[in-house]
């Protein structure tokens, strides 16, 4: 049932004698549901240290509401705030900032956002209290005054999925009808021992303990005995204290978020909704306490101090009591861990997940009603150093935003400081923008001489501060790492945040939140910096992974996921040679189950309300996130390993395009299989063409492509047009091949067409690396062969060199060859952010630096920064192809692999069209299609000989629409991408080769037969299914993860065999024996092994070895920078690399850096601005006999004083390269005009418009005196510092010289543009004295749009 938002009724304790602590929670869940931001009175301040508190008045609040509070008025006055609040809110009028497309966030809850608004809620509380405080108030007001019997909460299941239980039916509950002794035991007006409540109102989460830390009051251990209905926190609760007040409740109607119906009258397609066109469920009206008791749910941070259980209440209490008399109360916190899981039947080594010690269950055998400290293998002081890993912020942050909290701490640990120093308050004006806070935090004396860290990008500041934590199309993402801490005292790692960034959602982020999404890189468990830590403390860090809840920002973080994260390099630069040593990594998907700020999930739901803001989510377990994703139910069958896989696919980041309807899907009941039961369509389908015009338009491509990569429910693969679809229908089909779990598709998350990558454009290709020894081997003339691969690479080189330095003669010409050699991903990072991404003074990447000083004017051959960014890119361009020797093939591409639907291609042949002209000006190749020719194709990695194919190219009318994709047969009895090192499509790539000089020299090779490596037991599958676990243990979930933990954890010798392979085969200079043929198949197995649950360990893997050779071969020559071997190079990398590539490389690098000249580091035109200024201060004569100083001459003394300590940062910078530059960049934003002189005409440098774009006259004279002082000595550092200012300065001048003014574009404007190659080419006719008819013919339509005139 889909949920609906509603708020019980306040509850009004019976007990006439309330305990303090019960005022404590009411009023901190007041304050925190309507942002109110309000303070506890502290207890032990006496009134006149009060005074002198800076929230003094603030204070008056706390001390009025509890008088009225102890007078019973609190629910009244409650009731006159939700409707006063709620009359206040409808005036409210939000647009953040004033930014195009950044829309307020739908709610129905009064919460103040911004400053102004809590002051307005604050005015409109003190009339409230000063009207009920002067005045009798009736309590037969109009508004529901409910006194009843305090009730207490029942564990219930979670609702089944798509159920609707019936508010209204009595729930089972316990009552007291006398107080207890718990609840008289402290009286309101005694001064009361140290409770969670002297922290509460801190808003922070708490862990398992009745007493709190005196340090950090976040800890979140969990039992994970405890199953569905696991207890986080133990805290001491009173029977008749509810946070029911404050709850949202949650409750569904079919109207608006039941499953679709079966059917509709009219199709309409429906666009997937981002977070801000969500609407918030509507609150329901106060209810009531009548027999559902159920709904008086407490927030989470309540429902922390209350839940526990009632059985071990007496038995807590006592115990809490004895502790705090013997002084030990500050020390329970950290003594407090996680409860064990109950053992399970053996199993086998792989899949075997370390579980906590074994410890009496909670509620049964626990005796002393204190939960004992979880010891991670044999060491409490491993388990403090894990626990230590998660610093927490000091109280009076947790009312600022969760991204001003997050930016805080990112910089408090890069800058090594330790918490408790961070004593300034927080700064609403520090969400106005980004620097007001890094320029408060610099100032702070703590921060002072620190180097910060790597700004997080305005537009990601800008769009974490929204409700909905993104933008239109991308969201923010939280992203962390832990480093091993070499140290033998101190957190056990080494906790880093990273800065803020957009991306594209994923499915889980776009249903639950960004924001409860956290990535978290760690060192591989086989790393040697963990290694170092022991084999006992490893399996601590993996249940510490899995069992504990981690604690952080305020927020209880569980993992959920995990998957290898790309190697991190670390160079080391002290030795006396550099040094790199490669850390392989995991990801660690957290997933935010609780918080501050979350509320209590209704007892109905299931899951959270879709849409939440990010200060309002609903508390959900991450166990809740898997069965929303996977379903489990109807999904145990499955393994266990590949089920946790499939996980992923919720994690995919895509772009959602079109919700389909149920009608609307069609699931196919079986593949095409071949006569051998093969399929053959393993992982696409089909779409109509209706969908895929629709989805064309929600993405804003110009054509629709022949098919999508995507993701749809549980179905994830390709997806192409089915082309004899003509009608306007919309449907979309998935294959049982498709199909990775049982999905009923009953949410729009689940039925949205969430797109990864399309089919495009297609353009010449380089041949990998790997495919060079199959084609060596494959060879007729296998001499042959690398003489013609050989020639392909230095014809290519020198024709891209050539271009380059022809180029760069021309200003209008190198701008063109830098847009058309820029990467792909350069208009990516365009789309992201809206702009050209600027880091200091330049544009980020160089690309897009060169063109930035080309369209202002500079030349690439006089400006010594300009050329030698040209140059270091090419040299980079060359050194990479002589390391990876990726030869560029004119005739050959990369497409995606799909299949003939229609039956109408034979075995072996395919399909190929282009959507626009393939041009191969080396060749003279120009055509759209392909037909009669044979094409080899191939899929990388590449390992046994019959991974690249000879095929037949034909041209197939009725396949013609579909272009940009190769067309394989579904006839024969093997698939053609599964001869393709074992691929399918789901969306491989294949590479397509028609050159006929490599083509007409190759043979096809049969596929090998494989040994089978579990008979042999080289290699074991793990084949436990979910269902099998969920008969041995209670808490499922969390045995689950930790399994699939434990065995993806374990180290993947994939890439070990790989490199083991490569030197075995170039040893024995084949890759067809059977040795060679094994391990390929080994390799097969190890790609799939997180998926199979294959299992191969070192010592499997050392055996293996013994058996293939005595000793490992050596590493491939072709490994080494020179060429170590006698005579001349004979296998085919060997040649390619030393004798084409090495001295082709060094010959032409010579010649270009010959072309480029030496340019000049001096420019005029860039102390023009600067040269005027200093005319001001007057004859050097009459300055020496001044006897003051004029304005401008102190100015400038001044001006020069801070320039140079600027500069002189720059040489001693050390660490990441944003980082140094971002802090060096701050420090010279921050210079201003002295103080020293007080002149209107100085002042009047910094006009406040240009001064927030960099180009007031301030700015240019720093620039342009920078460039005077340090042009030479430090040119990077000028212009990485001062580039935006130069070059406004060289475009001036430049223009002057033409007669026309510099043209000035926005930055959206900016980033879209690009140069025109018709223009270049017929500029650099005229320039060459060429005619404009023969160097650019008119187009024909163009031709029809000239007058005679213009004839």
């Amino acid at each position: 049932m889909a949920p609906r938002l509603g708020r019980p009724s306040p509850v009004t304790p019976s007990n006439p004698r309330l305990n303090a602590d019960e005022f404590d929670i009411w009023f901190l869940e007041f304050s925190n549901t309507y942002n109110l931001n309000l303070r506890r009175s502290p207890s032990d301040l006496s009134p006149q240290k009060k005074r002198s508190l800076p929230y003094y008045s603030d204070l008056q609040y706390y001390e009025s509401l509890k008088v009225q509070y102890f007078k019973g008025k609190h629910t009244l006055i409650h009731d006159l705030f939700e409707q006063g609040a709620r009359d206040i809110h409808n005036k409210w009028v939000k647009k953040p900032r004033a930014e195009r497309g950044v829309y307020p966030f739908p709610t129905q809850l009064p919460r103040a956002t911004t400053e102004p608004e809590r002051c307005q809620l604050l005015e409109l509380l003190r009339a409230i209290l000063d009207d009920v405080g002067s005045a009798n108030v009736s309590s037969s007001s109009s508004f529901s005054h409910v006194s009843t019997s305090p009730t207490r909460r029942t564990r219930r299941s979670h609702a089944k999925r798509g159920s609707d239980e019936s508010q209204g039916s009595p729930s089972s509950k316990r009552t007291r009808s006398i107080p207890s002794e718990v609840d008289t035991e402290f009286d309101p007006d005694d001064e009361r021992p140290p409770s969670v409540l002297s922290n509460l109102d801190r808003g922070v989460v708490y862990t398992a303990s009745p007493v709190p830390s005196e340090v950090s009051s976040i800890q979140a251990p969990r039992d994970p005995s405890l199953g569905a209905s696991r207890t986080l926190y133990g805290l001491v609760n009173t029977a008749n204290t509810s946070k029911s007040t404050f709850a949202s409740q949650v409750f569904s109607g079919h109207d608006e978020y039941g499953p679709p119906p079966g059917s509709q009258e009219t199709q309409t397609t429906v666009i997937a909704s981002n977070p801000e066109t969500v609407k918030l469920p509507l609150l329901q009206p106060s209810r009531g306490l009548g027999s559902d008791s159920d709904s008086l749910a407490p927030s989470s941070s309540t429902e922390r101090a209350l839940q526990v259980s009632f059985d071990n209440h007496e038995k807590l209490r006592q115990n809490v009591r004895g502790l705090l008399q013997n002084g030990s109360s500050k020390h329970l916190v950290r003594n407090f861990t996680r409860l064990a899981t109950p053992s399970l039947p053996t199993e086998s080594p792989a899949l075997a997940s370390p579980s906590p010690v074994s410890t009496p269950s909670p509620v049964e055998d626990r005796t002393d009603g204190i939960p004992p400290r979880m010891v991670y293998g044999d060491s409490g002081d491993l388990a403090q150093r894990l626990h230590d890993v998660w610093p927490h912020l000091p109280r009076h942050y947790d009312y600022a935003p969760f991204v001003v909290r997050w930016e805080i701490l990112r910089i408090a640990l890069h800058c090594g400081i330790h918490m408790d120093e961070l004593r300034f308050e927080y700064d609403p004006s520090w969400t106005d923008d980004q620097n007001i806070m890094w320029t408060t935090l610099q100032a702070q004396p703590i921060f002072r001489g620190k180097s910060f860290p790597e700004k997080s990008r305005p537009e990601a500041w800008t769009a974490a501060l929204n409700d909905k934590f993104g933008t239109e199309g991308q969201v923010v993402i939280l992203t962390a790492s832990l480093t091993a801490n070499t140290s033998k005292t101190g957190p056990l790692f080494i906790l880093k945040l990273n800065p803020l960034k957009l991306d594209l959602p994923h499915r889980l982020s776009r249903r639950f939140g960004s924001d409860r999404f956290l990535e978290l890189v760690i060192p591989s468990m086989g790393s040697q910096d963990v290694r170092n830590f022991g084999e006992s403390a490893i399996e601590s860090i993996q249940r510490w992974l899995v069992y504990d809840c981690h604690v952080l920002l305020g927020r209880v973080w569980t993992s959920f996921f995990l998957k290898p994260s790309l190697p991190k390099k670390i160079t080391n630069e002290n030795t006396l040679g550099p040094q790199t040593k490669t850390i392989h990594q995991e990801r660690i998907y957290l997933f935010a189950e609780d918080g501050n700020d979350f509320n209590r999930l209704g007892t109905a739901d299931h899951w959270s309300p879709k849409g939440e803001p990010v200060g309002m989510h609903t508390k959900m377990r991450r166990d809740s996130l898997i069965d929303w994703l996977l379903q489990i139910s109807n999904n145990q069958k499955q393994p266990l390993l590949k089920l946790f896989s499939r996980i992923a696919l919720g994690l995919s980041r895509t772009r959602p395009t079109v919700v389909v309807q149920p009608e609307q899907i069609r699931h196919r009941p079986v593949d095409i299989i071949s006569p051998t039961s093969k399929v053959m369509n393993d992982g696409i389908a089909l779409m109509s063409h209706g969908l895929a015009r629709a989805i064309r338009d929600v993405m804003g491509l110009q054509d629709i492509p022949a098919g999508f990569q995507a993701r749809f429910g549980s179905a994830k693969g390709f997806w192409i047009r089915d082309t004899t679809d003509t009608s306007d229908e919309i449907w979309i089909e998935t294959t049982p091949s498709q199909r990775k779990w049982n999905c009923d598709y009953a949410e729009d998350d689940h039925r949205t067409f969430e797109v990864r990558s399309e089919s495009g454009e297609r353009k010449s290709a380089t041949l990998n690396l790997q495919l060079l020894p199959i084609l060596e081997d494959r060879a007729i003339d296998a001499a042959l062969m690398k003489v013609q691969v050989g020639k392909f690479m230095s014809d290519s080189l020198k024709r891209d060199l050539d271009a380059q330095k022809a180029a760069m003669q021309d200003p209008v010409q190198f701008r063109l060859w830098v847009h058309e050699n820029s990467p792909s991903s350069r208009r990516a990072e365009r789309v992201k952010h809206s702009q050209v991404p600027f880091t200091a003074g330049l544009p980020t990447s160089r690309e897009d630096i060169m063109s930035f000083l080309l369209d202002s004017g500079f030349n690439p051959t006089e400006l010594t920064f300009l050329r030698d960014i040209a140059w270091e890119m090419r040299k980079e361009k060359c050194q990479e192809l002589q390391e990876r020797l990726n030869v560029k093939v004119g005739r050959s591409t990369y497409a995606y692999m799909v299949v003939d639907f229609l039956g109408i291609l034979e075995e072996d042949e395919v399909h190929i069209g282009f959507s626009s002209k393939f041009t191969d000006e080396q060749s003279g190749f120009s055509e759209t299609f392909l037909h009669g020719v044979d094409v080899l194709v191939a899929r990388t990695p590449a390992h046994y000989p019959s991974d690249i194919q000879r095929v037949k190219a034909v041209f197939k009318p009725e396949l013609g629409s579909l272009k940009d994709v190769i067309i394989f047969s579904t006839k024969g009895n093997i698939p053609l991408a599964e001869k393709l090192s074992g691929g399918d499509y789901d969306g491989d790539m294949a590479w397509v080769c028609w050159e006929p000089t490599i083509v007409n020299n190759f043979r096809n090779a049969e596929m090998p037969t494989v040994p089978d490596l579990f008979k042999s037991g080289i290699v074991r599958k793990e084949t436990l299914l979910y269902m099998d676990l969920a008969r041995t243990t209670r808490d499922v979930t969390s045995k689950f993860l930790a399994k699939a933990f434990h065995f993806n954890l374990q180290q993947n010798l994939l890439g070990m065999c790989t490199n083991y392979k490569e030197r075995y085969c170039y040893a024995q200079n084949s890759v067809q024996d059977d040795s060679a043929i094994l391990l390929s198949t080994l390799i097969s197995h190890l790609v799939d092994r997180a998926k199979q649950g294959i299992v191969f360990t070192e010592q499997d893997w050392f055996r293996l070895r013994k058996t293939l050779s005595r000793t490992d071969p050596p590493e491939p020559r072709y490994k080494k920078e020179n060429w170590s071997g006698k005579g001349e190079p004979t296998h085919i990398i060997d040649y390619v690399k030393f004798s084409v590539g090495k001295p082709t490389i060094e010959m032409e690098l010579k010649s270009f850096s010959e072309s480029l000249g030496l340019g000049e580091h001096w420019d005029e035109d860039l102390v023009r601005f600067y040269k005027y200024y200093k005319e001001f201060q007057g004859p050097f004569n009459e300055r020496r006999e001044a006897v003051r100083k004029s304005t401008w001459e102190t100015v400038l003394e001044e001006l020069k004083k801070d320039i140079e300590a600027v500069a002189q940062e720059w040489p001693r910078a050390r660490g990441e390269w944003a980082i140094r530059l971002g802090n060096i960049y701050d420090k010279w934003q921050a210079i201003s005009p002295t103080t020293k002189v007080n002149s209107k005409t100085v002042r009047s440098l910094q006009q406040e418009d240009q001064v927030n774009v960099g180009l007031s006259n301030w700015d240019l004279l720093k620039a342009s005196f920078c460039f005077q002082m340090y042009y030479k000595k430090l040119p990077k550092f000028v212009w990485y510092i001062a580039g935006k200012q130069l070059a406004y300065l060289k475009a001036l001048c430049t223009s002057r010289r033409v007669g026309a003014p510099p043209v000035l574009m926005i930055p959206t404007m900016y980033a879209g543009s690009r140069p025109d190659n018709k223009y270049a080419r017929a500029l650099a006719a005229r320039n060459d004295g060429r005619d404009l008819a023969e160097s650019e013919a008119i187009d024909e339509d163009e031709a029809t749009n000239l007058s005679d005139e213009e004839f």
